[in-house]
């Protein structure tokens, strides 16, 4: 159920900085392909990126460009919230995470795994208020 909703999370956040932040949508321009995230206990979305949009489905797509296929939904909630990077090579190395498809939207992927953080407002203090 963690990684159905972290799916979720990133989706609404694409489609988000899709339309509001200028480095991300440099990153999405002139790209036209489908990523697919998947597991073994059934939980599938999938993320298509094309007119520097991003459209996602909870489902599975007929042709992803390229497919991350997770052991279990244990597994694929640790990688994709981990913020060690060798977290995704250490469960590709034990065969936890299996890549399918165009590797050059993996590297695609990871550049933009910074932006899928939440943004932390500071608290406000009465000084800055006033």
């Amino acid at each position: 159920m963690k990684l159905k909703m972290l799916l979720w999370y990133m989706a609404r956040r694409m489609e988000l900085l899709a339309r509001t932040h200028p480095e991300f949508i440099a990153r999405l321009h002139g790209r036209d392909f489908t990523l697919q995230i998947s597991s073994d206990e059934g939980t599938q979305r999938f993320f298509r990126v094309r007119h520097n949009r991003v459209v996602s489905r909870n489902a599975a797509h007929s042709t992803p460009s390229m497919t991350l296929h997770f052991a279990s939904d244990e597994i694929g909630f640790n990688v994709l919230s981990s913020t060690d990077k060798a977290a995704f090579m250490t469960a590709m190395q034990t065969g936890d995470v299996k890549v399918i498809g165009d590797f050059s939207l993996l590297m695609w992927f990871m550049s933009i795994a910074p932006y899928m953080r939440p943004n932390r407002r500071k608290p406000q203090t009465r000084e800055a208020a006033a």
